[in-house]
């Protein structure tokens, strides 16, 4: 699973579970209360030969709505994103927190998913600088 199916993922659980509030990803910004998602890190650690664990840590944002419809979606989000996870065994969801909007900025929820990598097999004799995953990701 890509980070891009990922990202895709939540978009289809925020669409299925709130269905009045658009996603936001690019382009104009709606002018009423929107969600926005956006991958924060990602972080990749070698656990035995030639296998990788990736954390992914998204953040979905709840802008333009007010405080206690952004407390009261917390729950929601957990639920959506632990209905998308049941039906799907190439990640797992190991942390969700929600946070109170700082100025200027909407609550933020956030989730971390965790894969697990095989890297590639490389051709003998070539030097192995950076490896290649399968998943679509690349270890920096």
């Amino acid at each position: 699973m890509t980070v891009q199916q990922l990202r895709e993922n939540i978009t289809d659980a925020l669409a299925e579970y709130y269905p009045d509030v658009p996603v936001y990803v690019e382009g104009d910004k709606p002018q009423s209360a929107y969600f926005k998602p956006e991958l924060i890190s990602a972080t990749y650690d070698r656990q035995r030969e030639g296998r990788y664990m990736a954390v992914y840590r998204f953040g979905i944002r709840y802008e333009q709505g007010s405080l206690l419809d952004a407390e009261s979606m917390a729950d929601g989000l957990c639920e959506a994103l632990a209905a998308r996870e049941s039906g799907n065994s190439s990640f797992r969801v190991i942390r969700q927190s929600w946070e109170a909007g700082a100025e200027g900025h909407g609550p933020l929820f956030t989730v971390d998913y965790m894969l697990y990598l095989q890297k590639q097999k490389q051709p003998q004799g070539e030097a192995e600088l950076m490896g290649h995953f399968t998943e679509g990701a690349r270890l920096k």
